[in-house]
């Protein structure tokens, strides 16, 4: 990125992809703003500018300070870990670091606290809601839709002659063969 997109980026101001930061001191607060980006598109997080868009610049000891900031977060304040890039840019004002978060791999991603975060609209916000979790797992592959129970569903729900099929065609043997009660054989696939 060069002064002039900076500088695009910041007329056009904060929004799902973009966030302003004069400062991080806090490694949990980094680690949030990371996740969040992660668990949704990815993003720039932008160091050194108000939220307004204006910049107030970064001295040498800050971008120091927040590199060693922004690998300690990453590493050891997000599960699984992500690795962001960062550059750095001159400007009037001083120094601007500009973060790049991918979208994750392997979402969810959550803090320190176990906390799932996604970015909404400019800012971010816990995921509170199981089937918004769902939709996270699912979309990293880490939870199938016959993972999901179906609520008030008996055996009586179940065809057992499909299930009969399925279980010949899988495992090339019938159900009754296996020597297990229908309910554990369901249990073990």
């Amino acid at each position: 990125m060069n002064q002039h997109e900076l500088l695009d980026i910041l007329a056009r101001g904060e929004d799902s992809f973009h966030q302003f930061k004069r400062d991080v001191t806090n490694a949990d607060a980094l680690a949030a703003e990371l996740v969040a980006f992660a668990n949704r598109s990815g993003g720039l997080l932008i160091l050194g500018v108000s939220d307004e868009g204006k910049v107030t610049g970064l001295s040498q000891q800050d971008i120091s300070r927040l590199n060693q900031l922004l690998s300690n977060a990453a590493s050891q304040h997000i599960k699984p870990p992500l690795n962001p890039t960062s550059s750095n840019l001159q400007t009037e004002q001083g120094l601007v670091m500009v973060i790049e978060i991918t979208e994750g791999l392997n979402k969810p991603y959550v803090d320190a606290q176990g906390r799932i975060w996604v970015k909404s609209g400019a800012d971010k916000r816990q995921v509170t809601a199981r089937e918004e979790m769902q939709r996270l797992f699912q979309q990293s592959g880490l939870l199938q839709a016959d993972q999901v129970p179906v609520r008030d569903a008996t055996m009586e729900d179940l065809d057992e002659r499909a299930f009969a099929r399925y279980f010949q065609r899988r495992y090339q043997q019938n159900p009754e063969q296996a020597g297990l009660p229908l309910v554990k054989l369901l249990e073990n696939i």
